[in-house]
């Protein structure tokens, strides 16, 4: 994937006159192991980028794609494909419904939930922090409860926000 910007930090020079601020910004995981009807895991992580990049009010900061081995996956689950998009929803939506957002993109996508904890899917948007926002609801925690176990967040992350620090859960 690829970007104008390559780093939050350079984001938020170039815009911070402009009103954009860090304690705005989401941090979204975005992960595929299935082809979508967009075709490889890959295309499709490419693909929810573009839908990412048109809810931002300022231009999203990607990672690079990252290939990571299933954790917690059942049996014979291929590998995934990971990475992180930072982006500002505006002032105007709050972390719920940019959550709801993000569940319809995945299922635009096709991503079907059956229950099944970890399964392999065509999609998935995980919201990882949204500005310093804090709650626990039963449709949402933020930040994200696993989100500082997870290399397959924090390497991509690392990448485009090095000074980033996960807020405490």
């Amino acid at each position: 994937m690829s970007s104008q910007l390559s780093t939050t930090a350079e984001l938020i020079a170039r815009h911070s006159g402009g009103g954009l601020s860090a304690e705005r910004l989401a941090i979204v995981s975005l992960g595929a192991n299935l082809p979508s009807r967009f075709g490889s895991p890959r295309a499709t992580l490419e693909q929810a980028a573009d839908k990412l990049t048109a809810l931002s009010v300022w231009p999203v900061v990607l990672s690079p794609i990252v290939q990571t081995a299933p954790i917690d996956c059942p049996p014979e689950s291929p590998e995934f494909f990971n990475a992180v998009a930072v982006l500002d929803p505006g002032k105007e939506t709050s972390p719920l419904q940019f959550l709801r957002t993000l569940q319809a993109i995945e299922t635009y996508f096709g991503r079907a939930r059956t229950g099944q904890i970890n399964e392999p899917r065509v999609l998935d948007l995980d919201l990882i922090c949204y500005g310093q926002h804090r709650c626990k609801s039963s449709e949402l925690t933020l930040p994200h409860p696993r989100a500082a176990q997870r290399d397959f967040v924090l390497k991509p992350l690392a990448v485009i926000w090095p000074s980033f620090e996960l807020p405490a859960s």
